[in-house]
C-alpha cells in the first residue's frame, strides 16, 4: 500500500494506492470520502491490425453517474497500470471538490511518479520439485 497527500490545484489531496492481486485500489480524495467507485479494465485488442492497442471499459459502480469526468480518472489509471505491462484492473474509490484539466493532470502525474512498483505485475516464484 503507498499513501501520500498532494496539492491538486490549491486543495490537499489523499491519494492511496492498493494491490489487490487482480487489482489496483485507488483511493483519490479531498474530502477522506469516496463519492463514486468506478471499475476500469482493459484489455489487448482482439484486431489484428491493431498493432498491441488495448480498448478500456469503464463502469460506475456507485456514485453519480452523471460526473462523466470521474470516468477518465478511472481510464487514464487504467492506462498507467497497462504500461507496467499488467493485466490488472482497477477499482477507483474518488471525491473531488472541483474538476479542471488541470488538477486532472495534477493527479495523474501524482500517480504515475509513485505507482511503478505497486502496478508492476508479479512475477511467478520458481517452483521446486521436492526430493524424492
Amino acid at each position: 500500500t503507498i499513501q501520500f497527500s498532494a496539492d491538486v490545484a490549491g486543495t490537499p489531496t489523499d491519494f492511496v494506492v492498493t494491490d489487490f492481486g487482480s487489482q489496483v485500489f485507488f483511493v483519490v480524495t479531498q474530502s477522506a470520502k469516496i463519492g463514486s467507485l468506478i471499475e476500469a479494465t482493459s484489455q489487448e485488442s482482439a484486431d489484428p491490425m491493431a498493432n498491441g492497442d488495448r480498448i478500456y471499459e469503464v463502469r460506475v459502480l456507485f456514485g453519480d453517474r452523471k460526473l462523466q469526468h470521474y470516468r477518465a480518472y478511472a481510464r487514464a489509471l487504467a492506462e498507467i497500470v497497462a504500461t507496467t505491462n499488467s493485466s490488472k484492473s482497477v477499482l477507483l474509490g474518488i471525491a473531488l471538490r472541483e474538476h479542471s484539466t488541470e488538477s486532472f493532470r495534477q493527479v495523474v502525474a501524482a500517480v504515475k511518479e509513485r505507482i511503478g512498483p505497486i502496478a508492476e505485475a508479479a512475477e511467478e516464484p520458481e517452483v521446486v520439485p521436492p526430493r524424492p
